[in-house]
């Protein structure tokens, strides 16, 4: 497992059923933690708050004895908006419905019981994957952010500006600046961006601008690639 990555997190209360997906799991060299209770998940999440930014998965049962495992994906997508877990809900009682709800309410994936051990394989790989995309689309969104904090007042105006591609003397012209002082500022918006050219700007603008209208979901992670 690497080191950046988080036990994936079972909340199981059938312990047989959860030692068996533990021991699924284990084979194929991943580390699992095992809860009985959304409530004790929810502990371990309270008080390693920072595991939250690693790449993992949740598996989850949907009937767990208080809080269920829909109701902890509420929980999960309210109180933790930049959790990069990806969630999979099972559950015995399932139906299409009940799926169709779950993947809308930010599940990544549903299984209903029984299962190939190996289809749940397949999938936790590909919520890790994933896991780990949204990771690294959160770094970019928050260091975009930074770099944006660092522009003043005036060159925050001539970025958006820049941005509707207009030019620079169509600029001066609307601020009342000679063109070279917007030369200036392009210049120095671009160097404290971290961009050689206003294409490439645009371009990480426009995924910044995705990323921070839509919260990261897979279609969106999709989208941002």
């Amino acid at each position: 497992m690497p080191l950046s990555q988080h036990p994936i997190q079972l909340i199981e209360d059938d312990v047989p059923l959860a030692q068996s997906i533990v021991s699924l799991l284990t084979s194929m060299n991943h580390t699992c933690t095992h809860y009985k209770s959304a409530e004790d998940f929810l502990l371990h999440v309270t008080t390693n708050p920072q595991a939250m930014n690693l790449t993992s998965c949740v598996i989850s049962d949907v009937r767990l004895p208080q809080l269920s495992g829909t109701g902890l994906l509420s929980v999960l997508k309210k109180q933790y908006p930049d959790c990069v877990w990806s969630v999979i809900l099972i559950t015995g009682h399932g139906d299409i419905a009940m799926a169709v709800d779950s993947l809308n309410a930010g599940a990544f994936d549903f299984l209903i019981k029984p299962y190939d051990p190996y289809i749940l394989l397949e999938k936790v790989e590909k919520a890790i994957t994933l896991s780990q995309q949204v990771k690294e689309h959160i770094g970019f969104k928050n260091d975009f952010m930074l770099r944006l904090a660092q522009l003043t007042v005036h060159e925050n105006i001539v970025c958006k500006l820049m941005l509707q591609n207009k030019s620079s003397r169509e600029i001066a012209e609307l601020l009342g600046n000679s063109s070279r002082t917007i030369e200036v500022h392009r210049a120095s918006i671009l160097k404290k961006m971290g961009f050689d050219s206003l294409l490439e700007f645009a371009q990480k603008n426009e995924r910044y601008e995705l990323l921070k209208t839509y919260h990261l979901s897979p279609s969106v992670v999709d989208k941002s690639a």
